[in-house]
């Protein structure tokens, strides 16, 4: 009998704890709702009339001003402005947010003075940026940019003095201690001698052959650039040579002697890591690709290999020439922008390879003093590199 009363008891206490539990429950909840109903509900119920009457284009922005202006107890106007929380120089990069993420753009960025951008599109940048997409997801960790930073105060711009321009022989910044090194500096080759009565040569082509070869001409960074009559010299020099499905067009490892244009058909791009291992798909040419320049230009052996998958059709151009061409065009554009990435930290880990598609796909772009470069809150769709100037990133914030 005495062990049963025991059992009777833990349950009837058992029993009034769970009862206790549920009331305390029931009076949380009936706490909530009387607050929600006699605080929260009266002030939103006049918020979101005053707004169906008015129909803001941005409701969170009004929803915030709102709020604050009708305060009960210490009403206040409210403006959004801008405020200046970061400042970038040349060799800083923007814009990566809203293509690793898909958010909108988090600060809005504009030119202090004149400056120089390499551009990068989203399509290019998904394309062409695989390991450089995973070095910005790394860097994203660290950013603070979705909270917002503190302001740079006028004091602090005094203390920190005027900027400075960064000097173009100043060494890259070197990568973290613990991440691999690219491959070595730029280096390119000399340049041609230029005999006295040089002529490039010619090449016959027919009327559709010019026409198609300067539509693809146009479209490659390499000579894109140049004037009409070099354009027309590029062109006759252009030699046309075929290859059969599974041959090779340039090998990995072998000196560079032509530069590329594909007219039709197919070719992959094959990487062998270490040279002499089994090569690796890492990209594929349709018409209109271009490969080869980079051994022309950086004077290195061929970085992949290029084996057809179809019978292609290709307009070459021999080192001599090409070089010659480009001495005479008087541009060295392309060899500024590797130069410049190679001192891009960001891009320290990178291979030479990688760091060249991407110059090629980059466009450069002119902001003038107090241009808008991207504007907070819109799509992204580009990524930006500073290749000379500054630019001011501010943030909105409410001013009472």
């Amino acid at each position: 009998w005495s062990r049963n009363i025991c059992l009777c008891k833990e349950v009837v206490q058992t029993s009034n704890m769970s009862q206790s539990a549920d009331s305390s429950n029931v009076t949380r909840r009936e706490a909530v709702k009387e607050y929600l109903e006699s605080t929260v509900v009266p002030v939103l119920s006049r918020a979101l009339t005053d707004m169906c009457v008015q129909q803001p284009d941005d409701p969170f922005k009004w929803l915030a001003r709102w709020l604050i202006e009708n305060h009960p107890t210490s009403p206040q106007q409210a403006e959004w402005c801008e405020t200046l929380v970061h400042k970038l120089s040349q060799g800083d990069f923007f814009g990566e947010i809203a293509l690793l993420s898909g958010k909108p753009r988090q600060a809005t960025v504009k030119a202090v003075g004149t400056v120089t951008l390499l551009v990068l599109s989203r399509d290019a940048f998904t394309r062409l940026c695989g390991n450089l997409f995973e070095i910005l997801r790394r860097n994203m960790e660290s950013y603070k940019s979705i909270e917002l930073p503190e302001a740079i105060t006028d004091d602090a711009k005094e203390q920190n003095g005027p900027e400075e321009e960064n000097e173009d022989d100043a060494p890259p910044t070197p990568p973290p201690a613990n991440v691999r090194r690219g491959r070595r500096g730029t280096v390119f080759v000399e340049a041609a001698q230029i005999e006295d009565g040089w002529t490039p040569p010619s090449y016959p082509k027919s009327e559709e052959e010019i026409q198609r070869l300067d539509e693809h001409i146009s479209k490659t960074a390499l000579l894109a650039y140049l004037d009409p009559k070099a354009r027309t010299t590029v062109i006759e020099a252009f030699e046309k040579k075929t290859f059969n499905s599974g041959e090779d067009i340039i090998r990995q490892g072998d000196d560079g002697d032509y530069y590329y244009i594909l007219d039709s058909g197919k070719a992959d791009v094959l990487l062998a890591k270490p040279l002499g291992s089994d090569p690796i798909k890492v990209n594929e040419y349709g018409p209109g690709g271009s490969f080869g320049e980079l051994a022309l230009l950086h004077g290195e052996p061929r970085n992949a290999t290029i084996r057809t998958t179809q019978s292609c059709v290709t307009w070459a151009l021999d080192r001599d020439t090409f070089r010659k061409i480009m001495m005479q065009s008087g541009k060295q554009d392309m060899n500024d922008r590797l130069q410049f990435l190679s001192k891009v930290s960001l891009l320290a880990e990178l291979t030479q390879y990688e760091k060249f598609k991407i110059a090629e796909a980059m466009k450069l772009r002119t902001a003038e003093p107090g241009e808008t470069i991207i504007q907070e809150g819109d799509v992204g769709n580009e990524f930006f590199i500073i290749q000379s100037g500054n630019v001011n990133c501010y943030k909105r914030t409410l001013k009472f």
